[in-house]
């Protein structure tokens, strides 16, 4: 059997889950080997929720794909997920979802070889209040047509191939938003290397700017 484009598989589910289960918004990503979400796909989510969740919250996500692995769950609602986190995380990020009218959350993850490879979040507004018992029990049912879909789907590619090991820790480390004096320290080297690190991964992205970088690499 021919794999299917992620695209194809992402629309598809994010259209079923959806209408099953109704979702004021909804985004489907896979899993990189780093357990770090990527090649987002988005229903009914503004852009700007979305880089304001990246830029500024996701490291606050109770619902990351490493902490919905340690749960041991397949289908994690984000109150079981809050539970599990400093208070003071759970805090900011409830503070992002209620900025955007969010009141749930629940994320349903497609593992291989013991490992998320894809994942969907469903998000709910006030107007439709938080996810019942029994629809996440319906969650649960419908995860197995997740993961048939996700083992049918070319695999995501690892956005750092080429990348030697020092430009793939740079390149991480420009994801969670490091200066150029933090690079330095952390790779115990000089600025001046640093920015050489830079320049050649900006020639070999096909960039202008860190910002560039991240958006091409990761998102």
């Amino acid at each position: 059997m021919n794999a299917i484009p992620t695209q194809e598989v992402a629309g598809h589910c994010l259209q079923a889950f959806t209408q099953l289960v109704p979702a004021s918004q909804a985004a489907f990503y896979c899993v990189d080997r780093h357990l770090q979400a990527r090649d987002f796909q988005l229903h009914c989510m503004s852009g700007e929720m979305h880089r304001d969740y990246l830029d500024n919250y996701r490291q606050f996500d109770p619902l990351q794909p490493r902490n919905c692995l340690s749960s041991g769950l397949v289908v994690v609602p984000l109150g079981l997920a809050m539970a599990r986190q400093p208070t003071r995380d759970s805090r900011r990020y409830r503070d992002f979802l209620q900025r955007y009218g969010v009141v749930d959350v629940v994320e349903i993850l497609a593992h291989s070889a013991g490992q998320p490879q894809a994942a969907i979040s469903l998000l709910r507004t006030a107007e439709q209040g938080a996810f019942t018992t029994d629809q996440l029990v319906q969650l649960n049912a419908l995860q197995s047509l997740l993961q048939l879909a996700v083992a049918n789907m070319q695999l995501c590619e690892d956005p750092l191939i080429g990348l030697t090991p020092k430009e793939r820790q740079i390149a991480l480390l420009l994801r969670q938003g490091a200066s150029n004096k933090q690079l330095a320290r952390e790779l115990n080297v000089g600025l001046p290397t640093i920015k050489t690190h830079l320049i050649n991964l900006f020639r070999k992205t096909g960039v202008a700017s860190r910002t560039e970088l991240v958006g091409t690499l990761f998102l």
